[in-house]
């Protein structure tokens, strides 16, 4: 019996005949059921009151490792954990970026300065070339 069988099994009655019960369902819509996390206190979980669910399982693994998974990747800069390789990579890439506005303000990511000009309008524009600082 495999994860995804005993996962579907939190689905309901249909998946709890055993691996005769799945041949009936494609792979795909499986993968689309909203799911929910199975770790107790989660606001993901079922149990939890106003409990909402994942929209389909691969949301669900990358909820998982996120919030209760190991963290085995770290940013070489700031030595901070990261449990998914792709957040891992967008934040190594950014890690002590500063992003600068005419007025003098310094952000820390591309998209507060962008709502930092939203939001002050008149006299707010980039700043500079925002290059990376060197890797220490």
């Amino acid at each position: 019996m495999g994860l995804m069988q005993m996962h579907l099994w939190g689905h309901g009655s249909k998946y709890r005949r055993g691996n005769e019960s799945l041949r009936r369902i494609q792979p795909t819509a499986m993968l689309r059921l909203p799911c929910y996390c199975c770790a107790p206190m989660c606001p993901n979980n079922i149990e939890h009151p106003g409990a909402k669910p994942l929209k389909d399982f691969k949301t669900l693994q990358t909820h998982y490792k996120r919030k209760h998974g190991t963290k085995p990747f770290m940013c070489r800069k700031c030595r901070k954990a990261f449990a998914v390789r792709g957040d891992w990579r967008t934040h190594e890439k950014n890690c002590g970026r500063l992003w600068h506005c005419i007025c003098g303000s310094e952000l820390k990511h591309k998209r507060s300065l962008k709502d930092h000009i939203k939001a002050f309008g008149n006299g707010h524009a980039a700043f500079g070339n925002n290059k990376k600082p060197p890797i220490v």
